[in-house]
């Protein structure tokens, strides 16, 4: 992927104008109705998004009032122009970290992540409800059936990122006659979850999946 020099926004100024209008990200993403995993990988230098996200985002400061060339980050930080080349310098930082391939095509990887963003935001909704003890039992039925839902979005999310690497855990093919297994109820919950047709776009069984299925007669 070839990056342009000339961004129309910077991860620094984009915080910087936060900064200045007092806006949280979640703020800028309600606000602009731009997908929130791109902004946040944005500011935290770990995602260069595509130029129409970019363009809207620097659109989104400046109808607000921003000059984005003239923005420091805020108080007690670097001024967004201050990272200049040093042409002396004879070492460069290495900086470590965990990667992995994505193995479904662009436009699909948009569509994951947000769904991914979505279950984070019920997932953190539901963690601050109380826990409401029963009548007969440790908890009631609305405690307990938050804590369904809350398991479920983390399953949710975790075959969400097998689908990014391409691996389907749940297109396997089972030969077991008319008795129902685990799999057929994972299944029928995805349905209801609307994740069926997510992963169906995004997944293919990978070789390993295959080679177990042959050992599952």
């Amino acid at each position: 992927m070839n990056i342009p020099q000339n961004l129309p926004i910077t991860p620094l100024q984009s915080k910087a104008a936060r900064y200045q209008l007092g806006l949280t990200q979640a703020n800028v993403i309600q606000e602009s109705s731009l997908p929130g995993h791109k902004l946040k990988g944005f500011e935290t230098g770990r995602l260069i998004p595509d130029m129409k996200f970019l363009e809207g985002l620097a659109n989104f400061y400046q109808a607000k009032g921003i000059e984005l060339s003239d923005l420091t980050e805020g108080e007690g930080l670097t001024p967004v122009n201050a990272a200049a080349v040093k042409p002396m310098s004879d070492k460069l930082q290495s900086v470590s970290g965990m990667a992995f391939r994505i193995a479904v095509p662009f436009d699909q990887v948009d569509t994951l992540l947000e769904r991914m963003e979505a279950n984070d935001e019920r997932i953190d909704e539901i963690l601050a409800q109380p826990a409401k003890a029963g009548f007969l039992s440790d908890y009631d039925e609305s405690t307990e059936a938050l804590q369904r839902e809350l398991f479920g979005l983390m399953s949710a999310n975790y075959l969400l990122f097998r689908a990014l690497q391409g691996r389907s855990l749940t297109a396997r093919t089972v030969k077991t006659g008319d008795k129902r297994i685990q799999l057929d109820l994972l299944n029928a919950w995805m349905s209801t979850a609307e994740l069926t047709s997510l992963l169906d776009s995004a997944s293919t069984p990978t070789a390993d999946a295959s080679d177990d299925e042959g050992d599952e007669e």
